[in-house]
């Protein structure tokens, strides 16, 4: 696995928080009623009690996995910062950090360290370089 690929697993831990965040989000609207009428589907009649009971077991399902994804994201995420945390160069620290861990765009990136697109992506290359070089154990897959 490269060093951007390892890094790069931050955000998608962060996304499947956001999703299972969404998914109550909208359980809450559908028990609170908060929702619009489709009139493209069959209609079945359920009682209103049944209805509620449903919804707020898929609640609670849904917010055992939020839980479960929410601990998994800090637990890697602050092992990737302390990692992060372990370079030389603080410009190396900065340009990661604000790429991987708050996942700022390359402009966005280049705007906040006043440095030039071009210069920006140089210096990534180079602090993934340094990245690699310093956890090659971690990022190297075990031998079978």
């Amino acid at each position: 696995m490269t060093a951007k690929e390892y890094l790069s697993k931050i955000q998608g831990y962060k996304q499947t928080v956001q999703k299972y965040s969404d998914r109550i989000e909208e359980l809450y609207a559908d028990a609170s009623g908060l929702k619009a009428i489709v009139y493209d589907k069959d209609r079945v009649q359920v009682s209103p009690e049944e209805r509620m009971e449903k919804i707020f077991i898929k609640i609670e399902e849904e917010a055992k996995k939020y839980a479960r994804a929410r601990i998994r994201y800090e637990r890697e995420l602050h092992k990737r910062i302390d990692m992060i945390g372990t370079l030389d160069n603080p410009q190396y620290i900065k340009l990661l950090t604000l790429r991987y861990v708050d996942g700022l765009r390359w402009e966005e990136i280049a705007c906040t360290m006043s440095y030039s697109f071009r210069h920006v992506t140089r210096l990534h290359g180079q602090a993934l370089a340094a990245f690699t070089a310093r956890h090659k154990d971690v990022l190297e897959c075990p031998k079978r």
